[in-house]
């Protein structure tokens, strides 16, 4: 059975407008961006870039 919860991206966040740009994607406008305590269940795209990223 899976989880309900959603999943934790890695993004930046715009200074001038507050939203998140996430590394598989998606913009999340500034009001719904939360920075979470937990990291679980992370987002698997988001993941795999910041693991190539960090390879580099």
């Amino acid at each position: 059975m899976g989880s309900n919860k959603p999943l934790v991206h890695r993004g930046t966040k715009s200074w001038w407008t507050g939203d998140v740009k996430t590394l598989c994607g998606l913009t999340i406008p500034g009001r719904d961006a939360k920075s979470p305590w937990f990291t679980s269940p992370a987002c698997p795209q988001c993941e795999a870039k910041h693991k190539a990223r960090k390879r580099k």
